[in-house]
């Protein structure tokens, strides 16, 4: 299975093959524990969340072989704005998985409350039509 998986297809996470990204904000992260809990045991990738302070933060039981996440935007001088370190999150987890030689399988998720502009990039770097 090559190609990306948003919110609107939600892939066969029992028979998941290849690395997985699972991205969104912290509204999403009911959706993506219950993601998590159905993915297989010996499941690859990551679980990348953004949240807008750590009182936000839960935990997610993911195989051994996931790891989870969680960027802080900040706030004050430091703060990012909505979307800005889960962009770069995810455009960096795509450009390592999507330009890997040879090929990768991989499947990305982005929840339903990931800003558009986080979606658009993702399709456009994984080669995904919008």
């Amino acid at each position: 299975m090559s190609g990306a998986c948003e919110h609107l297809e939600d892939p066969d996470w029992d028979d998941i093959e290849g690395a997985v990204l699972i991205a969104g904000d912290a509204a999403d992260a009911g959706f993506i524990a219950s993601i998590a809990a159905r993915l297989p045991w010996d499941a690859q990738g990551v679980v990348i969340l953004e949240a807008a302070a750590r009182i936000q933060f839960r935990h997610i039981d993911v195989p051994d072989g996931v790891s989870v996440r969680w960027l802080v935007r900040g706030d004050g001088t430091r703060a990012h704005t909505r979307g800005e370190r889960l962009a770069n999150a995810v455009h960096a987890w795509c450009v390592e998985w999507a330009c890997s030689e040879p090929p990768s399988q991989w499947t990305v998720w982005l929840g339903p409350h990931t800003p558009p502009h986080v979606a658009r990039m993702a399709r456009s770097l994984l080669g995904v039509a919008n």
